[in-house]
């Protein structure tokens, strides 16, 4: 009955799919004959329905081209592509956008400070290979996996991966230990293979180090970054202005480029303009830079 059921569950989830997807490959063919696969693409937006809309496609084809193959894994996997459209909205709400462009700003400012917490990271890692490397095992013919058994709590919890046997092992325990995930559970395995307390100075060495100072300056860095990007980003995103025939709206100019400035081009047609920085950690005032560049008395003649 159990599998019937199932059957008919996976039945009619299936015929939901086809549905929506059907729906979702129209939008798309709307969109491309409306606009243009040029105009299409150029937004991101787009872009991202169309990939998404891509693979549940041929995810239903798979499933539907004559065989014997149905797996629910995959029509699972095909929802949650399609959740993620939901993902635009995201772009719809202003704080969402704002912190979104915020983020992405100060990420350079903070690059520093994330390599020198990746050095150190690095650091106790390779310093923890050459101390507890090969301590934490399930070979039997090791004795060390017996005397790990008495650690009840890292073994019921499948401890096992959190080792430093290689460099990638050991960077998973620092990330545990830098989010101060269970890191007791973790020192009980070491201290029950190595038959004493001394490891506890190696991970309290890496949380004072770690946790306590790099983890606060970045929280710092991070935090004070953000209240400065923001008055950046609210004097770029401020009320429409309009300038010797030019509207200022966000980051953008628009003008006509028959007149600019004042001065007859002859140029036909609507134009846009924005400046950008060379380089990524550079601040820039672009709604500054636009009153400078289309104000008359700045222009040199």
């Amino acid at each position: 009955r159990d599998t019937a059921s199932e059957s008919q569950t996976l039945e009619k989830w299936e015929k939901l799919e086809t549905l929506f997807t059907a729906l979702y490959v129209m939008e798309v063919m709307l969109k491309v004959t409306i606009n243009g696969w040029k105009k299409y693409t150029e937004s991101a937006r787009n872009i991202f329905d169309f990939f998404i809309t891509c693979m549940t496609v041929l995810a239903s084809f798979y499933i539907y081209y004559p065989n014997t193959y149905t797996n629910k894994h995959l029509i699972r996997f095909i929802v949650m592509a399609r959740v993620l459209r939901l993902v635009r909205l995201l772009f719809a709400i202003e704080s969402f956008r704002l912190l979104g462009a915020i983020t992405l700003d100060i990420l350079p400012a903070s690059r520093d400070i994330f390599v020198v917490l990746l050095f150190v990271a690095y650091f106790f890692a390779t310093i923890g290979q050459l101390l507890y490397g090969g301590y934490i095992t399930r070979d039997p013919s090791n004795p060390l996996s017996y005397a790990l058994l008495e650690a009840s709590d890292f073994t019921g919890s499948a401890y096992w991966p959190n080792n430093f046997n290689d460099m990638f092992s050991g960077m998973n325990v620092l990330f545990n230990l830098l989010v101060v995930n269970n890191w007791t559970t973790e020192v009980q395995g070491f201290e029950s293979t190595t038959g004493g307390r001394t490891v506890r100075l190696f991970f309290f060495a890496f949380h004072l180090v770690c946790v306590t100072v790099i983890s606060n300056v970045i929280t710092s860095v991070v935090i004070n970054s953000f209240f400065q990007q923001l008055e950046v980003i609210e004097r770029r995103y401020g009320v429409n202005e309009q300038i010797e025939g030019t509207s200022i709206r966000g980051r953008r100019a628009f003008f006509r480029g028959s007149v600019v400035t004042g001065t007859n081009t002859g140029v036909l047609g609507g134009y846009s303009a924005h400046v950008k920085a060379v380089n990524f950690d550079v601040d820039v005032d672009e709604r500054q830079v636009m009153r400078k560049l289309f104000s008359r008395s700045n222009t040199v003649t």
